[in-house]
């Protein structure tokens, strides 16, 4: 219907017969005819997301328009991203564009695109709109190369291409059950440092500036935990989302194998038990006393990596000091097949780490959480600021022929020196009340052999691992812990035996194990201090 008239209000109807209409009459009509349309009228999806443009030296954003399902490029900002229009000249029906000296030419509503005189076929029709040219996402694949002879990576019905010499990582995903949880384990095919937080109830995971190619989008779990995992990188940042089941889980990430690996444990936090005493007022300030020129220097405190959040009402639940050792540029020894020593150990130490906080009985400190450097000094102050009731130190080497083999250590004291001449001491002299910095595993000795001991017991019950009895070495990560400390390690690591003994997963969780019931021997089941 077309409304026209010389004078308000008036329409020409076929025939050219000519009639007076009332504003109300022809406001209803009209009405009813938007609403029809409406009804039939194809539905058209149009918004605005974001498509990522991976690129050796870093990434673009782009919008793209979904027109019914159908992502759609604008075509100049396209091509100025990865060169230079040189020159665009616009016709009635058609476009032509100069990528460098190579013209390029489109029409509206047709898919052959020609390149130089070369016809490439689209799926879909290049579109008009909003005075932009804008083309589907399949030029990337079909005219890109072409224009920039570089090698182009794109999943179908993915947000994300890669163009260049781009090799992005991929993961694979698994979800275990936990006694009070769930263990999400993520395995990247290259090392990503990983950062989390939280928001509106799920947990993000940071995966650096890495360009990522997932397997799958999004990964849902038929777990009482754990409902999903998304990946998102529509930002420019690649992320991990992971959505809890319910509220009120506890989430406890950490990295393993120098960053190629990341378990999070999803527990249900203990029951919180009545508070019956009033809360203790806070000790009085000590005052600080006067420096000792010949005291030992206490070395700065290294950032403690308290895998735990805060616990809930009740009494503190004792910590475990886990120490993976060496990081950073020291690798430590390395296997046949490649596997250094340093990502082995936080392999082992993740697992013992989940294992313990699935008890709910314990708190966990990590010397270090990630591929750092740390000083013998500032593991052994990690567990003595927090007040563990031990300290476990992780390594693994070449221990002889047999594998898997595993030895446990505890400190040998240096042989003590000559005792100082007999002048009996001034009067009134005060005996110093704190031992020196590097003599206080000295007195903790005795709960670092019954330690020893327990371990020994417990993985003696492998099947196939071949355990020593304790030993003592002047292991340097042990002399100043103030807390039962011992040093185990894993065997055979070296440059003529692969490792696929100490990288079975059964293997690292059955020692796992072992630790956790060994803890509970010496500290007879006791879940507080």
């Amino acid at each position: 219907m077309r409304l026209h008239s010389q004078r308000e209000g008036d329409e020409e109807l076929p025939g050219h017969i000519s009639r007076r209409i009332s504003r109300p009459q022809l406001v209803l009509p009209a009405i009813l005819l938007l609403g029809v349309i409406c009804l039939f009228w194809p539905a058209r999806e149009l918004r605005s997301d974001n498509f990522v443009f991976y690129f050796p030296n870093g990434h673009h954003l782009l919008p793209y328009e979904n027109v019914a399902g159908a992502k759609y490029l604008p075509l100049v900002q396209i091509l100025n991203m990865i060169g230079k229009v040189a020159a665009i000249q616009e016709k009635k029906n058609e476009l032509e564009v100069w990528f460098g000296t190579t013209p390029i030419t489109l029409r509206p509503n047709a898919a052959p695109v020609q390149v130089e005189g070369a016809t490439y076929d689209l799926l879909l029709p290049v579109r008009l709109s909003n005075g932009q040219w804008m083309v589907p996402v399949d030029f990337l694949t079909t005219v890109l190369p072409h224009l920039t002879h570089q090698g182009v990576e794109y999943q179908d019905g993915t947000n994300r291409i890669f163009i260049g010499d781009v090799k992005p990582a991929s993961f694979t995903v698994r979800v275990e059950p936990l006694a009070n949880g769930a263990r999400l384990t993520v395995q990247f095919t290259d090392k990503v440092g990983v950062s989390t937080a939280s928001s509106n109830g799920k947990w993000i995971m940071y995966l650096g500036n890495h360009p990522m190619e997932p397997m799958e989008q999004s990964y849902r779990f038929q777990n009482p935990y754990l409902s999903e995992l998304h990946y998102d990188d529509e930002d420019g940042v690649p992320k991990l989302i992971l959505t809890p089941t319910s509220g009120g889980l506890n989430f406890y990430p950490v990295q393993a194998e120098g960053g190629k690996i990341l378990l999070a444990d999803v527990l249900k936090p203990p029951p919180s038990t009545a508070q019956t005493t009033p809360e203790p007022q806070p000790p009085a300030p000590v005052p600080a006393a006067a420096p000792n020129p010949q005291a030992p220097q206490v070395p700065a405190p290294p950032e403690i990596s308290t895998e735990s959040p805060a616990a809930p009402p009740g009494p503190p639940l004792p910590v475990v000091a886990l120490d993976p050792g060496h990081g950073g540029t020291d690798n430590g020894g390395r296997s046949n097949d490649g596997v250094l020593e340093k990502d082995l150990v936080m392999q082992y130490v993740a697992r013992v780490r989940a294992a313990l906080l699935a008890t709910d009985k314990y708190r966990v400190v990590l010397t270090r959480a990630a591929d750092v450097n740390v000083t013998s000094d500032q593991r052994a102050l990690a567990a003595n600021v927090s007040g563990a009731i031990c300290f476990i130190s992780f390594h693994a080497g070449d221990l002889g022929s047999s594998t898997p083999r595993i030895s446990i250590f505890t400190f040998q004291p240096p042989s003590p020196p000559p005792p100082p001449p007999q002048t009996p001491a001034p009067a009134g002299t005060p005996t110093a009340p704190f031992l020196p910095w590097g003599e206080v595993q000295e007195s903790q000795l005795a709960q670092s052999t019954q330690l020893a001991l327990a371990l020994q017991q417990q993985l003696a019950q492998i099947n196939g691992a071949e355990v020593d009895p304790p030993a003592t070495a002047p292991a340097r990560a042990l002399r100043n812990v103030n807390a039962p400390a011992v040093a185990i390690e894993l065997g055979r690591l070296a440059p003529d035996e692969d490792s696929k003994a100490l990288v079975n997963p059964a293997f690292q969780q059955q020692v796992a194990g072992a630790v956790v019931q060994a803890l509970a021997i010496v500290n007879k089941g006791a879940t507080n201090p």
